[in-house]
């Protein structure tokens, strides 16, 4: 069904794209690429390989049709991406002096930084196979709980305590719930392995397989290392460990088709038995090798956290051998409820095997046994104490003594919070704290390089007017008496050679009164000096997202700095409505050209890319709607016809 089928394609590609996860849309590449060579594979078996290319091409149309639809956000994050930190950084050096690793995408550490642990494989049929979460409730049943008595809490004080027991043993940095796929679809899938054949099954397990190992990063190195450096885009993404979304697909769908080939006559019941054996056998003996012989696994199972060194420095062994019981005591109960359901959906395939149960039971019986599993797990994690009201979502922060303070003053600036580093400030303020992850890199290296070691004039060129701070009467904000301003005339613009030479000269440079640029990547733009007058003014008049007005006074030539991030792909600058050029000073503000006199001076955002990328969507969505049109009226013909 080609036109009905491209039609489809067409607009669900173009629905998946629109959600704007791209890193989960690559994702959905790499699994398409595995369904593509499964089935071209099967094609040529059964020589059908004019009508398998013949489908590639029109679902490459479709795609490319879909991607059309979708042009104006793509081609925009594709341009912004060059000057996030996924994009190459033109540096060679680290904060440190050290030499860079060159890139063009992120830094391996970063990308690899939330890598699946092997061992925690069996997370996914075991749920706190590896502790769970970073932290877990273990109750007031727990040693840890008897521990915190022992040493003087009392039973409210140790029954909070318990509530963030750090339970997890593995290797990355943060879990907040284990990634849990299920014993019973697990089961199911194993089933499917034996059932289930041809291209179907191999496409299925072989995006499990290529999941499961790419989302082990740094510890299956050479494959991961391959992927970033041959693979088109992968070094653009973070988090590895996500691609198990891959696999959080396959494993259930092959687990349905086990289902509908056990319903089915294709496969006889003696090979329906047959597998089911095979198929207990692997899964209810895992569960049991881990519960009798786990002592006979060391080192490979020994319930040491990464962290359990600090705690053992700061709280004692004692601490951590009650924390390791506990974990243990996980490990087993878990280990059994896996068995338990293992055995479960075993007995209720044999007992339809032996015509015991029909098929409407099984149905039943499984849909029964996978809502307990996972949402018995589920509970675990997200609960009823998880949901607040909307107002709470809405205004996560209250407002607290230096933000009242600060909110009084209506000027345009910025705030550097140095008691929480996170978002809080931020949704308050123009904040230098925050977080995303995906960054404008050159804010990242003028955090890394001068922020963070409290390099004042880096600090005042980006008009940083107060500082949050904290003693011991509480939350104050301290204002910057010798901020730059939002713009300022400086009297001496100097050249360097190299965005290192750019960055690191900012560690002496006096910002108020000189202003560098890279001449490397800058060829109009030439060193000279500038006579100030004392009496020059360039104010800040009108503040919007997109659009900045100042107004400009001086008796001579001048060159001007705007504590503004310099973003070229967009960002026009007018001088009494006449555009001119600007140019990227200090690593990443701007600077302007400005000629004696009075001025009016404005910056507009009017990226080209959104014209154009809005013309193609524009274009794309005629085009399939004369498609579907077509497509509707060949179907209506044949079905006259027929």
């Amino acid at each position: 069904k080609y036109v009905l089928g491209f039609i489809v394609t067409t607009i669900a590609m173009g629905l998946e794209l629109v959600s704007n996860h791209l890193q989960m849309t690559y994702y959905l590449l790499l699994l398409v690429i595995v369904l593509g060579i499964a089935y071209l594979i099967d094609a040529y078996k059964k020589q059908m390989l004019p009508h398998y290319f013949k489908s590639v091409g029109i679902l490459i149309v479709a795609v490319i049709l879909a991607v059309g639809l979708n042009a104006t956000n793509i081609m925009a994050t594709k341009e912004y991406a060059n000057e996030s930190m996924r994009g190459k950084s033109e540096l060679t050096i680290n904060p440190d002096g050290s030499p860079k690793e060159t890139s063009s995408g992120l830094d391996k550490e970063y990308i690899t930084q939330f890598s699946y642990g092997i061992l925690e494989t069996f997370n996914l049929y075991i749920p706190r196979f590896m502790g769970g979460g970073s932290y877990e409730d273990v109750g007031q049943a727990s040693e840890f709980y008897s521990f915190n008595v022992r040493q003087g809490a009392n039973p409210l004080q140790a029954k909070e305590i318990v509530k963030n027991t750090p339970t997890y043993w593995g290797d990355q940095p943060i879990v907040e719930a284990p990634a849990y796929v299920g014993a019973v679809i697990l089961f199911l899938f194993v089933l499917g392995m034996f059932l289930v054949k041809g291209r179907l099954k191999w496409w299925l397990v072989g995006g499990t397989i290529l999941s499961l190992l790419l989302s082990y990063g740094k510890n299956l190195e050479f494959l991961t290392n391959f992927f970033i450096d041959y693979v088109p885009l992968y070094n653009k993404f973070r988090a590895v460990s996500s691609i198990q979304v891959i696999l959080e697909l396959c494993i259930p769908v092959l687990g349905i088709f086990a289902l509908v080939r056990l319903f089915n006559d294709y496969e006889k019941d003696e090979a329906k038995l047959k597998a089911l054996k095979y198929t207990t056998a692997i899964t209810a003996g895992l569960a049991l090798v881990f519960l009798l012989f786990k002592g006979a696994l060391l080192p490979f199972i020994d319930f040491t956290g990464v962290n359990d060194g600090y705690y053992r420095q700061n709280y004692g062994q004692e601490f951590i051998s009650a924390i390791k019981d506990d974990r243990i005591a996980m490990f087993n109960a878990d280990t059994i409820r896996t068995l338990v359901l293992v055995l479960l959906s075993a007995g209720t395939v044999y007992l339809f095997l032996k015509q015991k149960l029909s098929e409407k039971l099984v149905i039943i019986v499984f849909g029964a046994l996978l809502l307990f599993d996972l949402v018995g797990v589920d509970r675990r994690y997200v609960n009823t104490d998880n949901f607040v009201s909307a107002k709470q979502v809405d205004k996560p922060y209250v407002a607290n003594q230096a933000d009242q303070q600060i909110l009084k003053d209506k000027d345009h600036f910025r705030v550097l919070d140095l008691t929480d580093r996170a978002a809080r400030a931020s949704y308050f303020h123009n904040s230098l704290a925050g977080y995303t992850a995906a960054r404008p890199k050159r804010i990242e290296h003028i955090r890394d390089f001068h922020i963070n070691k409290g390099n004042m004039e880096v600090i005042n060129m980006l008009n940083t007017k107060y500082f949050i701070q904290q003693d011991e009467n509480g939350v104050f904000a301290q204002q910057n008496p010798s901020i730059n301003g939002n713009a300022w005339f400086i009297e001496n613009l100097k050249a360097v050679n190299s965005p290192d030479e750019e960055i690191l000269i900012l560690d002496s440079l006096q910002t108020k009164k000189v202003a560098v640029f890279d001449a490397s990547k800058i060829t109009d733009l030439k060193p000279q000096n500038f006579k100030k007058d004392s009496l020059a003014s360039i104010v800040l008049k009108e503040v919007k997202p997109n659009y900045l007005k100042y107004e400009s006074n001086n008796t001579s030539d001048a060159f001007a700095v705007f504590s503004e991030s310099y973003y070229g792909d967009g960002w026009n600058a007018y001088i009494n409505n006449e555009l001119t050029s600007h140019y990227r000073v200090n690593y990443m503000l701007r600077g302007l050209d400005i000629p004696k006199g009075n001025h009016t001076i404005e910056f507009k955002f009017e990226p080209q890319v959104v014209k154009t990328g809005s013309a193609i969507a524009l274009a794309s969505s005629i085009i399939l709607g004369l498609i579907l049109l077509t497509g509707l009226y060949i179907e209506y013909k044949n079905k006259k016809s027929a």
